[in-house]
């Protein structure tokens, strides 16, 4: 008997679908509304500030309708439930417009963790993973890559290992600030890009992009006003709107075992 060949495709697509939720991974967006997360800058029910949802896209849309270079807020989308050992996946691209005060600068955006403290602050407290366009179209101001490192809050602490400015696995371990990562593999603006978070609570994170490490992070936690220094083990999740039209998708987060 034959099987068709749309039969062996679905099978197939049964299949993978297993596959995955059998890692265990669970959505965090369900590409339809932003039931579980909460805006710095919501105002309202139906006012979620820089985000809405594309649901052409099955995306969450910063800045969706507005005026390529008119004046807008930067914004901060945490998830309500907290996180300390976990594989964080989640695909962006970007989706075209920039606004002031930053229309001429090289498109920006970031994906957080360990937030915490007050979360209507932009920025909130946490370690970011950079999203930048690499390399941009109208490089002014700034040059990050996805990837890059950036410690957010003064007295927050970490050790990458770094050569100068540039990540370099056989680097010495230094303080964390804004680290470069060593390569910029972004894919081209309009293609959507695979990131992922590989967090292991205050010990250990790995940032990987498009399926490459490209940098990671050992000892966060917060260097207290005695000197002595908390391990930071958890924290909210967060999405940044900042002033670049981008577009996340497919967010989904594996709990691990705490070790």
């Amino acid at each position: 008997m034959k099987i068709r060949l749309n039969t062996l495709l679905a099978i197939w697509a049964l299949a993978v679908n297993v596959s995955a939720n059998e890692e265990g991974f669970i959505s965090l967006f369900n590409g339809k509304t932003l039931e579980g997360w909460t805006a710095a800058r919501a105002s309202g029910p139906d006012n979620w500030g820089a985000f809405s949802v594309n649901e052409a896209e099955q995306a969450i849309h910063t800045y969706a309708g507005q005026e390529d270079g008119s004046e807008q807020n930067n914004d901060c989308l945490v998830t309500e439930k907290e996180f300390s050992h976990f594989i964080l996946k989640l695909e962006y691209k970007w989706a075209g417009n920039r606004y002031a005060p930053r229309a001429d600068w090289d498109r920006d955006a970031g994906l957080l963790f360990h937030v915490h403290g007050d979360l209507k602050k932009v920025w909130p407290l946490s370690f970011e993973m950079q999203i930048g366009e690499t390399p941009g179209d109208k490089f002014v101001k700034r040059r990050y890559h996805t990837g890059d490192l950036f410690v957010l809050g003064r007295n927050l602490r970490c050790t990458t290992p770094i050569t100068g400015k540039i990540y370099d696995p056989n680097g010495e371990p230094v303080v964390g600030g804004h680290v470069k990562t060593r390569l910029g593999a972004e894919k081209p603006k309009g293609e959507w890009n695979e990131m992922e978070i590989q967090v292991h609570g205050a010990e250990k994170a790995t940032f990987i992009l498009n399926g490459e490490i490209v940098l990671e992070l050992k000892n966060m936690g917060r260097k207290n006003p005695d000197g002595s220094f908390t391990p930071l083990q958890k924290g909210h999740i967060g999405l940044q709107a900042e002033w670049a039209e981008i577009m996340y998708r497919n967010i989904r987060i594996k709990e691990l075992p705490s070790e």
